[in-house]
């Protein structure tokens, strides 16, 4: 889930929290059935609250695809022809990519993002690095490692690997 989708989802929870508070404050009869009326009497023939009702609809919308996983793609493509499809699980790709991660010395916790884009693997990696590890040379390390493995193993061009160390620390 993405940033924005984020901050949507903790704007929708607040005001699903206000709306809780509502029900209950009405449920215990400390806010007044006329009251209520009163308020749903003014909602007819305001604009205001059409769109209100329109953006909290397209919220919804966006947070249940989002929440269904309709965002993203969780599969790759590597080949397509008149004899059929190869797929990967993008799943796969990431684990196999944090695998080889994780086994080049002085790096642990690796995690993998994979996207793929016209024919080519695009891969960012967060992992932990151990101190009095040099970080460029063992960044070139894991580039090239991870070139040469993804190729030989899916056979697919990685075009772009980006790392990030969160962590400067002993493997625990």
């Amino acid at each position: 889930m993405g940033i924005p989708d984020r901050i949507i989802l903790t704007l929708y929870t607040v005001l699903m929290a206000v709306v809780a508070v509502f029900i209950v404050l009405f449920a215990l009869q400390i806010i007044s059935p006329t009251t209520v009326y009163a308020f749903a009497a003014t909602i007819p023939g305001r604009w205001e609250y059409a769109v209100g009702g329109v953006i909290l609809l397209l919220v919804s919308l966006r947070l249940l695809v989002t929440g269904l996983g309709g965002t993203g793609v969780s599969t790759l493509l590597l080949g397509d022809d008149k004899d059929g499809r190869i797929v990967v699980s993008k799943n796969a790709v990431e684990d196999y990519v944090a695998q080889l991660t994780n086994d080049i010395y002085g790096v642990h916790n690796a995690k993998a993002v994979a996207k793929m884009a016209d024919s080519v693997l695009n891969l960012r990696i967060n992992a932990s690095i151990e101190p009095a590890i040099n970080i460029p040379d063992t960044t070139d390390e894991m580039k090239q490692v991870i070139r040469k493995n993804v190729f030989s193993t899916l056979g697919v061009e990685v075009k772009d690997v980006e790392v990030f160390f969160k962590h400067i620390q002993q493997k625990k």
